[in-house]
């Protein structure tokens, strides 16, 4: 499907609680770009450094990381208004996707691209909420996000369904039905939906023709205007606090650090050049064990890095423990 390049961009929010398998998705969907599309990616990190957005890049590929807050709340939303305008004057995409950040309050998305001025160049399609089969009940439990990215939600993936049972997952579907009668649900195994389910929606909701775009001083005053409105941001639901640590040292001491994290880390994520000479990718969800895989050959960068998204605010701990490992702290971001 190929649209007229003045025509509106289509977006879609990829949304989901952290560990989801938000990125997993997203990366299943860059894989398997469909021919005649123009794809752009906003990566959301909840934290002040960001992992995804290395790890989804690739030639040919737009990709936007704002990683300084939530898009929906005033630390970051500046960023993302001034970021979307450059990215349809200069880029002209069209589709967007964008994943937001697993701590954040997706229910005001619409507020942005469907009724500001950002609906003159973006046509808003769907939310896609990612949600894990196997902790979803418990970090409804315990995390507000979790029941507001539902709420919000018009399509639920159910991820990670091989790793429970048929019961268990029909009790999960029903759950969720429960809280949002009207998303589309689709169950699945490592984030993957076939394209054919967003081309669909953009083909049933006709994106429209695009604005004339403004000149970049009065973009800027619109956002002025936007931020000056504090009703018009949302602040994360839960109080989760980050850490990113760039480092370097002895690989194996550092794969120990990652069985001894301290019990209330929500998620860690990071990559690091390991000792057979490449770089990998380390992912853990809550308490489990980590799990690594190989990036890509093409994947660069200059330093380890390592993020840490926590309930308790302790940032002495963490740094400690990489001192005590005899781990270099080159940069750590609060």
């Amino acid at each position: 499907m190929c649209r007229s390049s003045n025509e509106k961009c289509a977006v879609f929010l990829i949304s989901g609680f952290l560990g989801s398998g938000k990125t997993t998705l997203l990366k299943h969907l860059l894989d398997n770009v469909p021919e005649g599309e123009k794809i752009a990616v906003l990566i959301n990190e909840f934290g002040k450094a960001g992992v995804d957005g290395d790890v989804v890049c690739r030639d040919g590929l737009k990709v936007i990381e704002i990683s300084r807050g939530s898009i929906f709340c005033a630390c970051a939303k500046g960023d993302f208004l001034r970021s979307l305008f450059s990215l349809f004057r200069n880029y002209s995409p069209s589709i967007l996707l964008i994943e937001a950040s697993g701590a954040s309050d997706t229910t005001d998305i619409k507020r942005d691209i469907v009724y500001g001025r950002l609906s003159e160049f973006y046509k808003f399609i769907g939310n896609i909420c990612v949600v894990d089969a196997m902790r979803f009940e418990s970090w409804l439990d315990l995390f507000n996000a979790v029941k507001k990215q539902i709420q919000a939600a018009t399509n639920i993936v159910i991820n990670k369904i091989d790793l429970v049972s048929a019961e268990n997952l029909e009790k999960l579907r029903l759950h969720i039905r429960q809280m949002n009668p009207d998303a589309e649900i689709t169950q699945t195994t490592y984030g993957n939906i076939p394209w054919t389910v967003l081309i669909q929606k953009i083909h049933d909701n006709s994106t429209g023709k695009a604005s004339i775009v403004p000149l970049p001083e009065e973009w800027e005053e619109y956002i002025s205007k936007t931020l000056a409105d504090t009703s018009a941001h949302l602040l994360p639901p839960d109080k989760l606090s980050s850490l990113s640590v760039f480092w370097s040292g002895n690989i194996m001491e550092f794969k120990k650090l990652l069985s001894e994290l301290p019990v209330d880390i929500v998620r860690s994520k990071g990559y690091f050049f390991d000792t057979d000479g490449k770089w990998k990718l380390f992912d853990i969800v809550g308490n489990k064990e980590p799990i690594y895989s190989e990036l890509g050959k093409d994947f660069r960068n200059e330093k380890n890095l390592a993020i840490f998204i926590r309930t308790e605010k302790n940032r002495r701990e963490i740094p400690q423990m990489f001192q005590d490992k005899g781990l270099k702290l080159i940069e750590v971001r609060f």
